[in-house]
């Protein structure tokens, strides 16, 4: 009996040293990361609702500025209803819980992230006047860090697609 209450105070001073602790840290590690494609899947489907939203909010603004961007202005109306829509769609896409739309739509996100990196690393390399209608806080980011952003979000995507590709030959 005294050796157990040892035990139990020896646990109560070192709770770092607990055996159960380091197993809790590391079911919950492993919990999140088997989640992270969906974690992944959702924060997109609400950076794209976000941002299409906020486009059409303010779809006025977005047109006219996407008509002073050399050799896109002349299709100005068509981007400024198509992307916000594209947004949308791909953020009802992502939530549909059926394998190939989901996938689908991960891919096209995916590569429509790219491209908004293409853009704005076009706008901060040659442009003059810098536009940015993403909406919200995005829309303040910095150029640097609104490039890194857009960044973590395609490796996540990559990443994601890469998982769920194994996850799903495995079944």
């Amino acid at each position: 009996m005294e050796k157990r209450i040892n035990i139990s105070i020896y646990q109560q001073d070192h709770p770092a040293s607990s055996p159960k602790r380091g197993s809790s840290i590391r079911s919950g590690a492993h919990w999140v990361y088997r989640r992270l494609p969906d974690l992944i899947i959702y924060g997109y489907a609400f950076l794209y609702m976000y941002t299409g939203w906020a486009k059409f909010m303010n779809m006025a603004t977005f047109i006219r500025g996407n008509s002073k961007i050399p050799y896109l202005g002349a299709y100005a109306k068509l981007i400024g209803y198509g992307i916000p829509s594209l947004e949308i769609v791909l953020a009802i896409l992502l939530v549909i819980p059926v394998y190939r739309i989901k996938r689908f739509a991960l891919w096209t996100s995916t590569l429509l992230m790219g491209v908004f990196i293409l853009y704005l690393s076009l706008m901060v390399g040659f442009a003059e006047k810098k536009l940015c209608h993403c909406g919200g806080v995005i829309e303040s980011m910095g150029w640097k860090t609104h490039i890194a952003f857009n960044l973590i979000w395609v490796i996540a995507g990559i990443f994601v697609l890469v998982k769920t590709k194994v996850i799903h030959s495995k079944i």
